[in-house]
């Protein structure tokens, strides 16, 4: 048999392990994006093209990079995409609790080192790198990274939806040295015909305006909210006012304790897209 047909069936291979440990470690679901299908995805083209908007999730960039640009390790090929659900019984686990990550994204992380531990001690050859959740301290933009691996489609509320949960996960990420093809983009569109409850629940009309045009970004037909529509900036305000309504009586939390300081940002427009 051909060397190069070896390799293939081992990628196959090992893509469909690394998959199905992810799942038995606690991830609702996974799926690889090739380096070389994510260069060519709408967020990584647009947002390094994008003038600087200072915004409340922004953090110090620490990679010596333009801004929006994702720092490529020359020794990694593929990214390694886990989702986590968060379901709407659930809240906790989106909340920032006494000033720390959010459990949910606390468990993502657990997930991440697991499976870094298995792929290494399984897969002889193969180094996995956890990511940043920011692209400015060494992530990627996780919501094209899921679409292109297959986890969901990027939907007109701007969130990445998953046939099985909806919008309703979190994602996290890892750098792969082996070169493995991608798991997706799968062929399925939830919002056509859809009257989009997600985008009307939006307390501060984040789509109703046409923000981007295809002609500012080379004919980029996939935009922001997919027309164009979605200013961060507008959400963003949200997220200013969250923060300033944080709850500071002490609360219980499920598998948590007391927390004397919580902060629940907004999810209308997660929580009332119909797809569950």
């Amino acid at each position: 048999m051909p060397e190069e047909r070896r390799m293939d069936m081992n990628s196959r291979a090992m893509t469909e392990l690394i998959v199905k440990k992810a799942i038995a470690f606690g991830a609702a679901s996974a799926g690889i994006a090739n380096i070389r299908d994510l260069k060519t995805a709408p967020a990584f083209v647009m947002i390094p093209q994008r003038p600087h908007i200072d915004r409340v999730g922004a953090v110090e960039n620490t990679t010596g990079l333009p801004e929006g640009v994702v720092d490529w390790k020359h020794e990694m090929h593929s990214v390694l995409v886990i989702a986590y659900e968060h379901p709407e019984e659930k809240p906790y686990l989106d909340c920032w609790l006494d000033g720390k990550n959010p459990p949910g994204n606390l468990e993502l992380i657990k997930i991440n080192k697991k499976l870094k531990t298995f792929i290494e001690s399984e897969m002889p050859g193969v180094t996995a790198m956890p990511l940043n959740y920011y692209v400015e301290k060494g992530g990627v933009w996780l919501k094209d990274s899921a679409a292109v691996a297959g986890l969901g489609i990027l939907g007109k509320n701007n969130l990445l939806i998953t046939k099985e949960f909806g919008p309703r996960v979190r994602l996290r990420a890892m750098f792969l040295s082996a070169d493995l093809p991608s798991t997706g983009p799968i062929d399925w569109d939830p919002c056509a015909g859809c009257d989009m409850p997600c985008r009307k629940s939006c307390p501060q009309n984040a789509f109703g305006t046409i923000t981007y045009d295809p002609e500012q970004y080379g004919g980029l037909a996939k935009l922001p909210g997919r027309d164009g529509s979605y200013s961060l900036l507008t959400c963003d305000r949200q997220m200013a006012e969250d923060e300033d309504n944080e709850i500071k009586t002490p609360t219980e939390v499920p598998d948590y304790g007391t927390a004397g300081s919580i902060i629940k940002y907004c999810r209308e427009c997660e929580l009332n897209c119909r797809i569950r």
